[in-house]
């Protein structure tokens, strides 16, 4: 090799090297950041900042949560930590959120705090875009990893353990083989490890007979249908394990003409077991008049009195009208 070719090489390699550096570090930086967070808080109900009851729950405080990061909202997936001091939230485009939850001298939720916002990545590792992004229910494993849902291209992903799972580079999960059949925009909306090595997914749009939607439970990788009786127009969009190891359902209804309503349903767990159709009882009912936007996350811990707490979390679709809502009740 002659000295001026050798010379080009070094050069070339003087150049490249530091843009090869400088595109990872923009990629790490946007794949986590820190966040702005604003919170205001919100009552039940607009016409009764008075009232503190819904249906069988106590509302224990609300905010409406903004951001301007552009990647701020879209949230269909939640996860609380134990001890309440953690949320972690995923998106229809993709991201992951996590912040710390505050509450005020009395328990109430009160503010978020110390938000983080970056990318889901693919089995690839790249960030995961346009149809491959809409991420729709989370749930965490014992072990610490954690499933992740998507619509439009209806697959699982599982996140590996660690400080920040969703950080991590993910692995394709057995998903039901009937689960690729849902229409385009009503696949897996629930998702759930609800205890003894079970899974449960709900899907929001799949019919199965006349009456119910489609579902499954697994064990130890295998999927067996089970039926989620309808209610009305309302779908599940989320759901999660209670301490005492019954199910908390999330479920929507709109209409241009009413406007949106949400619910909360309650599974006994030992009713829900392969081929069976299960139908929830209704334990909160947010009607248009009330404090209400897309809710499509939940989460469920037993709170320091021993009660169990529920939060919800809605889903805004980018959309300037609508508001990411982040409530929690009681459960007396």
């Amino acid at each position: 090799m002659s000295r001026r070719a050798s010379v080009r090489r070094v050069l070339r390699a003087a150049l490249v090297i530091p843009a090869i550096l400088a595109a990872a570090v923009s990629a790490a930086a946007a794949a986590d950041k820190t966040v702005a967070l604003t919170v205001e808080t919100v009552p039940l109900n607009l016409e009764n900042e008075t009232q503190v009851r819904a249906g069988a729950l106590l509302y224990r405080g609300g905010i409406a949560v903004r951001s301007p990061d552009p990647r701020f909202g879209g949230f269909s997936g939640l996860a609380v930590s134990r001890d309440g001091a953690r949320l972690t939230a995923v998106s229809d485009r993709g991201a992951w959120l996590r912040a710390l939850i505050r509450y005020d001298g009395a328990g109430r939720l009160a503010g978020l705090a110390g938000g983080r916002i970056g990318a889901l990545a693919g089995p690839g590792g790249k960030p995961l875009r346009g149809l491959d992004a809409d991420a729709e229910a989370l749930t965490f494993l014992p072990d610490g990893s954690a499933l992740v849902a998507f619509e439009r291209r209806h697959r699982i992903l599982r996140y590996p353990a660690g400080l920040h799972p969703l950080s991590g580079r993910p692995v394709r999960a057995p998903a039901p083989a009937g689960l690729a059949a849902a229409p385009f925009n009503g696949g897996a909306e629930a998702l759930a490890h609800i205890g003894g090595g079970s899974i449960l997914l709900l899907t929001e749009k799949l019919p199965r007979g006349s009456g119910a939607y489609a579902g499954w439970l697994a064990r130890k990788g295998r999927w067996r249908p089970i039926n989620y009786a309808r209610t009305g127009g309302f779908r599940p969009t989320d759901a999660t394990v209670l301490p005492d190891g019954d199910i908390a359902v999330l479920e929507r209804h709109y209409t241009p003409a009413t406007g949106v309503s949400a619910r909360i349903a309650l599974l006994a767990r030992d009713a829900i077991a392969p081929g069976r159709t299960v139908r929830g009882r209704e334990i909160l009912h947010l009607n248009p008049s009330m404090t209400v936007d897309n809710f499509e996350g939940i989460a469920a811990r037993r709170g320091p009195n021993g009660r169990t707490l529920l939060y919800i979390l809605s889903d805004d679709n980018f959309n300037p009208l609508q508001r990411t809502l982040l409530m929690m009740f009681e459960m007396p």
